[in-house]
């Protein structure tokens, strides 16, 4: 899958890689999932907190946010001047692109943040364009930034 062309990159907090193949560890065999929030910049998608969602979908290949959580976590963040970029989530059992499921339902704007058990440390990020899900540059940021799991 090809990056788009100008797409902003998904710049992700130090340890939010490490953090996240830690929470797909945990929930396995099931998928896991979190939040991302931070800033729009014009060629970035700034990831500061990733927050840790319970997975309410039923059987192993699938998420679904818990509404309750998101809500608390979404005002809690807004609050603190930060918005919605997208959700990452895990795929233990496939690879880190988009399953039909995630591209059903993809929100215009967001990014979808993909670890597979194949390679856990590795994020691959896809942004929701016109319908589509294209993928993202994923950079690290070597200082210090929140992240919450």
């Amino acid at each position: 899958m090809a990056e788009a062309q100008g797409a902003p990159a998904l710049s992700l907090p130090p340890g939010a890689q490490a953090e996240c193949a830690q929470l797909m560890t945990a929930a396995q065999p099931r998928e896991a999932c979190a939040l991302l929030f931070g800033e729009r910049r014009p060629n970035e998608r700034r990831v500061e907190e990733v927050v840790a969602i319970p997975n309410i979908a039923e059987g192993e290949g699938a998420f679904e946010l818990d509404p309750i959580a998101w809500r608390q976590v979404e005002l809690e963040a807004r609050a603190a001047g930060l918005e919605v970029l997208g959700v990452w989530h895990s795929h233990p059992r496939a690879e880190a692109a988009p399953s039909a499921r995630d591209r059903v339902g993809a929100q215009p704007g967001w990014s979808y943040a993909i670890t597979c058990g194949a390679a856990p440390e590795e994020v691959r990020s896809f942004l929701c364009v016109d319908g589509a899900l294209v993928e993202q540059r994923v950079t690290t940021r070597s200082h210090s930034c929140a992240a919450r799991l």
